[in-house]
């Protein structure tokens, strides 16, 4: 008989834990200050806006020129300067002759249809671009060049473009060059070595080269890396004294140290868009075309929630209406939903998002969607509200927001340094209704 009450006894005993186990976290909290949670969601107004221009901050250019069924064309052109090293020197026995010129566009990327014919041309600028200014996409080229000097053009098709020069990248566009200009830059060099020392003064001195399409629809190129050459004879003497010749070269590059603008155009957009204009889509479109506004209902979240604790806030973006054609323009990787106040301001400034003016989301392939965290942003506005920050806490309110396409730029171990606008071509399709979900928390006092 004592043994049957042990054994109820400890049954009765399982069956408390494994019920309290459902709750664990009220019963160890006093009754008066028992944690609740509940849900809330709120609606979202969003829009597509039209961009004419991003900060050019990117070191990648893109050459070409695409037609997509549903946003039009874009074309992509470039301006760069050119590197020249301080205490720069042609060698003294050259025989004061360029033999020939060579501009090189080295990439390993496309987008496109890679079999696409194009052709393109290379031109002088008139005005040097300034080292310390910032450019935007949207650049008038004709301030800079007049296109009066033509120096060479070259045709090519993507893919067959192979590189047999340098191990530079896979594919290379070799553009012959008139070779007066830079004959004209020996002999100034023979009479003012200064013109070339360093960076500064050589792009005073040669302002650039702007490199444009001639024709080609279909693809665009992804240029990683750009050289100027200029050939040459040497004269020297072998070991038994004979006089002897060989061709020599001076390389000029396009780095970080110097500028280089690219030029984005979408000739037909406002067309296209007036055609697939509807109130449950909006669009992003890179490089440079459509973001998406979207604008937070801040006053009806901070009355609803005030004194309340935000769990987790989420912005959940779903792309719709794919286009299946062969060369469609695919989603961004990257999403920044971004206070609309920073726009200009953010990228120059090489910025991370923040989680409270600025948010990164990657798309999700099986959702179709982005999901940004907007959990800190919420509570900071809600604790605003409330006169509830303390001094150390700045924070101004802010309820509009641009969603738009990024690029993270990671160092050798994969850190994440810094974001910038992607100007690699993509397009999506955003369904306008937009929520905002939230889980929060609130402490009730409850009778003894």
């Amino acid at each position: 008989m004592k043994r049957f009450a042990l054994i109820l006894i400890t049954v009765c005993l399982t069956l408390v834990a494994c019920t309290e186990g459902n709750s664990l976290g009220n019963s160890l909290q006093p009754g008066k200050d028992k944690l609740t949670t509940d849900t809330a969601t709120f609606a979202l107004a969003s829009k597509s806006i039209i961009t004419d221009s991003i900060l050019q901050r990117n070191p990648r250019a893109i050459l070409g020129e695409y037609t997509d069924p549903d946003f039009g064309t874009t074309k992509a052109d470039f301006m760069a300067q050119l590197y020249c090293p301080p205490k720069f020197s042609f060698p003294e026995v050259t025989d004061n002759e360029i033999d020939s010129v060579f501009l090189y566009l080295f990439y390993d990327e496309w987008y496109g249809n890679k079999n696409a014919l194009f052709e393109t041309s290379v031109y002088l600028l008139d005005k040097s671009l300034s080292l310390d200014q910032p450019y935007y996409t949207n650049i008038n080229v004709d301030e800079y060049c007049s296109r009066k000097e033509k120096l060479g053009s070259a045709t090519f098709t993507p893919i067959t473009a192979k590189n047999d020069w340098t191990e530079a990248a896979a594919y290379c566009v070799r553009i012959p060059l008139d070779t007066d200009f830079a004959q004209q830059m020996l002999l100034d060099y023979k009479a003012d070595s200064t013109l070339f020392d360093g960076p500064r003064n050589f792009t005073e001195y040669f302002p650039g080269l702007y490199v444009t399409l001639s024709y080609g629809n279909g693809c665009m190129v992804y240029v990683t890396d750009a050289q100027l050459e200029l050939c040459y004879n040497v004269k020297f003497k072998d070991k038994n004294e004979v006089l002897r010749d060989t061709v020599a070269a001076n390389y000029f590059p396009m780095t970080k140290e110097v500028k280089q603008v690219n030029r984005y155009e979408h000739p037909d957009l406002s067309a296209y868009l007036a055609d697939i204009e509807s109130d449950s889509l909006n669009f992003i479109y890179a490089p440079a075309g459509l973001f998406t506004e979207v604008e937070f209902p801040l006053n009806a979240i901070c009355q609803r929630l005030t004194e309340k604790n935000i769990n987790y806030a989420r912005l959940k973006v779903s792309a719709t209406a794919f286009n299946d054609e062969a060369w469609a323009l695919t989603p961004p990787q990257k999403l920044l939903l971004l206070k609309e106040q920073d726009i200009h301001t953010f990228f120059g400034e090489y910025n991370k998002a923040d989680e409270i003016n600025s948010f990164l989301a990657e798309y999700d392939d099986d959702e179709a969607c982005y999901v940004f965290n907007v959990s800190d942003y919420v509570q900071k506005s809600i604790r605003h509200a409330d006169g509830d920050l303390d001094s150390t806490q700045v924070f101004e309110p802010f309820n509009k927001m641009l969603i738009l396409p990024v690029e993270e730029v990671v160092n050798s171990d994969k850190v994440s340094l810094y974001l910038l606008q992607d100007t690699r071509p993509s397009a999506m399709k955003l369904r306008s209704e937009m929520k905002l979900e939230l889980v929060y928390s609130s402490k009730h006092q409850m009778a003894m």
